[in-house]
């Protein structure tokens, strides 16, 4: 998908137009970046004289903006909205099978406390992720909800990965299954989980959703705001 700049004599949030491209097409280069789980979830792509057809847009010239919102908001509903008590189930199993100075750490309260807290979360995410789909079904648009969901989501997913690491101690670092059959997963879910934070939003950026469109707290000052894209100053001298 391809956001592009129709109309610079308008407003930078406006003058946008949607489009969905082949990525196959001639003059498109893809260049995978490499991330430390050894994936490529982002890539660097170069377009050289690309052509697309008006065919391929979606929604009205100028529109692009609008038809973004909805593409991040199915984005964050995916990322938030999977299973929500995936990662208690095993971190449970994991806690049964270490054994501490006092005793098997499912007993021991620090850890008790932690996976209590992460099955209340599990919870929340999950009937916040109904009233999304309940709204889906009904023709209508999710709200700031998604937000909610991903922002926690995914910031849940790397510290609970976290703790379930320190408490293998030194079998955290490793993440050959032959070696730890059980618990590798969640080495492989904590060095992939900045990638979440990043995809459909940034942390960042959600909290100002959040704080602007829930809380209804003020919003960034914003000298730009309703000025022409073609005339926002430049660091071009």
């Amino acid at each position: 998908i391809l956001v592009t700049r129709s109309d610079p004599g308008v407003a930078k949030h406006k003058g946008l137009t949607f489009f969905y491209l082949d990525m196959k097409s001639p003059g498109v280069e893809i260049k995978p970046i490499r991330q430390i789980s050894g994936a490529s979830n982002f890539n660097e792509v170069y377009f050289t004289d690309v052509r697309i057809p008006d065919s391929q847009r979606l929604g009205a010239p100028g529109q692009g903006w609008q038809v973004s919102l909805t593409t991040l908001m199915n984005e964050r509903a995916a990322i938030g909205g999977a299973d929500a008590g995936l990662g208690i189930r095993e971190l449970i199993e994991l806690a049964r099978s270490i054994e501490l100075p006092d005793g098997p750490a499912i007993k021991n309260a620090a850890v008790r406390e932690k996976i209590a807290d992460w099955h209340i979360q599990a919870e929340g995410l999950k009937y916040t992720g109904f009233r999304s789909i309940t709204a889906l079904s009904k023709g209508q648009t999710p709200g700031p909800e998604n937000s909610i969901t991903k922002a926690v989501s995914a910031a849940r997913g790397q510290d609970l990965a976290a703790f379930a690491m320190e408490l293998m101690e030194m079998g955290g670092i490793l993440r050959d299954d032959a070696l730890v059959p059980y618990a590798a997963g969640f080495q492989e879910q904590w060095i992939s989980s900045p990638a979440s934070r990043i995809a459909g939003g940034t942390d960042e950026i959600l909290r100002n959703i959040i704080a602007e469109r829930v809380l209804g707290l003020p919003g960034e000052i914003r000298v730009d705001k309703d000025i022409p894209f073609n005339e926002l100053p430049t660091g071009a001298g």
